[in-house]
């Protein structure tokens, strides 16, 4: 052949691999040629706009476009990773849609899951989260959730690939980019466990605790490397790279108008600065994709299915480019056919499981929560439900597991790792409310627990509270098996608080000051994590003072020794703000002399809650009930109401009797979007209540049944159940401001 015209078909192929020139009839392709260019795929970070993602994998397939390498940050790792190991992008977008995204971005079980022991406290510690305490130094922790759902998400639906640790190993080579906290240097990941690495890159500073990994936290990938189009470059020199970009771009100036403003316009210099480099380093070959996701915000997880359509139109928009890349129909299936195959079973039979425990509980503590045993098929769900259980158990900085491949047995191994923040923590509390006439209540309260004191987890839990109601506690907490099912509960409690005694005509309320020591031991069963049976013995003793009202024999010193024996349930998804569930209680208490009481005394306290929710509303009927069986009590043994939702105008101990009742009817309404992954729940509520203490069933009367009913604003923030209220009866009201204060 003429040299000249062997220049010219050089040139002429070279141009066409430009996408400059489309390859005339006659001349042989790219794909007959065997020498397509090689793509490298570069999915960016964004949080909840890297979603779009999919919709750029939906475009590449529907052209048949090959993807040879990935290279991912954040959001983008997930997706890539995801896609690497063989998940097509219908499947990531039906699984995307069917994501409970607060759910995932949450920690621990669903509180119905959660031991007996720990709903129990959350009626006492009052917050539900808190601070620890190592070394005898406050600790605060690494950002606001462990990830543990999130991984364990991540890991179910990398099961194909659970026993890769070379990613270039998968169907597709891919790497994960995360960010070395201590340089602030890109950390490239391409082996170990694929979950685990793309948990990594999307470690948010600040709302996701970092991941240790070789000796480095490493944070997300986004501070670094938010583009990786120079990961992909060296991962498979690729001839053509495909980079997808959802960075959120930096406000303007007229946006910039608040503090929370400006310090997200300042975390944003880092990523978009790096995107930039990055993108700049792209040739006239490559292909950029930007999708318009306009309002779309990196927390928007609930508007997937909106991230997913705007990603697959930013691709459609460069097809022309994009269909240059494509193979035909067989070809693309050689293609795909050529990738390493995975284990054709994602749920393989478990033949051995180990443990991997760095915390005080003993191994066998742990393995006896699992339902999982050698033998059977891995279920997923399942395990992961397990393994949130152990976590709910407290103080686990993380529990997840990895399948491992030895001597042809497939084994679970779960890891329990202990809390960075230490077994020790700080509970914090408030109450205050305050009525029409001037008078007011404050209370703050603190809790210090020391937790996994020894290898069946024992914790030691010490309580004080200051204010109008006086309490000092401590009571050790000892399982008696690895099952966690029998258990032991010495204590001790000294408390003073204010009572009421009625009216007579228009007389005063005769106000009394008890105080009240008590000493005991509990013992009981846990029946799974639904309820608890338990029999208490105690010595009980103290005396009563005169707060204001006519001196009588009620004041004096009491011994109201005795015993205990209650039935709890508790299945409710929230203490505070309950949509699904049921509580009750069944508490009967007499008192005994053979124990040095004063004399016998025998009551009944039932107490019980039923939420019924619809869209944004629930109605919650509640019923409780006390009585006096036989004897004379004491003010001390007499049943209090009053108080935000048990007879609301009313403050705590304004309502006492031998017998009370109270019947309500709570309804709350959403006010935000629950579907919403970040969003702080926001709920308007009223009540309507109707009860009253009586010293004698004959008095009960419909005219002694005292109505009320109450208005609030109530929030479920990271420290608790805040509420805002005002308080209704038919002779006082009140305003209520409390942090921490449970409903029942």
């Amino acid at each position: 052949m003429n040299l000249n015209i062997k220049l010219l078909l050089v040139v002429l192929l070279s141009l066409s691999l430009l996408g400059l020139m489309p390859i005339a009839p006659g001349y042989p392709t790219l794909e007959a040629a065997s020498a397509r260019p090689k793509v490298g795929l570069v999915l960016g970070g964004g949080g909840a706009r890297g979603l779009a993602h999919v919709g750029v994998l939906k475009v590449l397939e529907e052209l048949r476009v090959p993807v040879d390498c990935i290279a991912g940050t954040s959001m983008g790792s997930i997706i890539g990773g995801l896609y690497a190991s063989g998940m097509g992008p219908e499947a990531m977008d039906q699984t995307l849609q069917a994501i409970d995204w607060p759910r995932i971005f949450k920690d621990g079980p669903e509180r119905a899951d959660l031991p007996f022991r720990t709903k129990q406290e959350q009626q006492v510690l009052l917050t539900d989260k808190g601070v620890g305490v190592k070394d005898w130094r406050v600790q605060l922790p690494l950002g606001l959730l462990q990830g543990q759902n999130l991984l364990l998400l991540l890991e179910e639906l990398t099961l194909p690939a659970a026993e890769v640790r070379d990613f270039d190993q998968l169907p597709i080579p891919f790497r994960a980019v995360a960010t070395d906290l201590a340089t602030g240097e890109a950390v490239v990941l391409g082996d170990g466990e694929l979950a685990r690495a793309m948990r990594a890159s999307m470690s948010i500073p600040s709302a996701l605790v970092p991941v240790e990994r070789d000796g480095k936290l490493l944070a997300d990938g986004g501070m670094a490397d938010n583009v990786p189009v120079d990961v992909a470059r060296k991962l498979c020199r690729p001839d053509v790279i495909i980079a997808v970009d959802v960075g959120a771009p930096l406000a303007p100036n007229d946006e910039l108008t608040s503090v929370l403003a400006i310090t997200e316009q300042l975390t944003g210099f880092l990523t978009v600065r790096n995107a930039r480099q990055q993108i700049a380093t792209l040739g006239t070959r490559d292909i950029l994709i930007t999708p318009d996701l306009k309002d779309i915000s990196s927390l928007n997880f609930e508007r997937s299915a909106e991230a997913v359509a705007v990603g697959y139109r930013g691709a459609q928009a460069l097809s022309d480019r994009l269909t240059r890349l494509s193979l035909s129909p067989e070809a693309y299936l050689a293609h795909r056919n050529a990738r390493p195959a995975l284990p054709e079973s994602h749920h393989p039979i478990i033949d051995f499981i180990r443990i991997e425990n760095d915390t005080r509980l003993s191994d066998q503590v742990i393995e006896q929560q699992l339902t999982v045993k050698p033998g059977d098929r891995l279920d997923p769900e399942r395990l992961n439900r397990d393994l949130n259980q152990i976590y709910g158990m407290g103080d686990f900085q993380q529990v997840d597991y990895a399948l491992v491949k030895e001597n042809d047995r497939t084994g679970l191994v779960v890891s329990a790792r202990r809390a960075f923040i230490g077994e020790d923590r700080l509970n914090f509390g408030l109450y205050l409310g305050g009525d029409m006439g001037g008078d007011s209540m404050f209370n703050l309260s603190v809790a210090y627990t020391k937790s996994q004191l020894n290898a069946l987890g024992a914790e030691w839990r010490t309580f004080a509270q200051l204010g109008n109601n006086i309490t000092l506690s401590t009571d050790f907490y000892q399982p008696l098996d690895a099952d966690q099912e029998y258990y032991l509960n010495p204590f001790l409690s000294y408390e003073q608080y204010n009572l009421s005694l009625g009216r007579e005509g228009d007389e005063d309320v005769l106000g009394l000051r008890v105080r009240q020591f008590r000493a005991g031991l509990e013992m009981g069963r846990n029946l799974g994590h639904w309820g608890r049976l338990s029999l208490g013995l105690f010595y009980s003793g103290g005396g009563n003072a005169l707060r204001h009202g006519i001196p009588n024999g009620f004041m004096g010193d009491f011994n109201n020794s005795g015993f205990t024996l209650r039935l709890d349930a508790d299945t409710l998804d929230s203490l505070d703000f309950p949509s699904k569930g049921y509580y009750a209680n069944l508490r009967y208490r007499g008192a005994l002399t053979a124990l040095s009481a004063d004399e016998e005394l025998q009551t009944l306290l039932v107490d019980g809650v039923k939420p019924f929710a619809w869209g944004k509303s629930v109605l919650i009927p509640r019923l409780h009930l006390g009585a006096t069986l036989s004897g004379e009590p004491g003010p001390e043994d007499l049943f209090l109401l009053g108080g935000f939702l048990n007879l609301s105008g009313y403050q705590p101990g304004d309502i006492s009797g031998k017998y009370v009742g109270l019947a309500e009817l709570i309804y709350l309404y959403r006010l935000n979007d629950a579907s919403a992954a970040f969003s702080l729940p926001l709920y308007l509520g009223g009540s309507i209540e109707a009860g009253g203490g009586w010293n004698s069933l004959d008095n009960f009367q419909s005219d002694s049944i005292i109505p009320a009913g109450s208005l609030f604003l109530g929030a479920d923030t990271p420290l608790g159940p805040a509420y805002l209220g005002a308080g209704f009866s038919d002779q006082q009201s009140a305003l209520y401001l409390m942090l921490g204060k449970l409903l029942w």
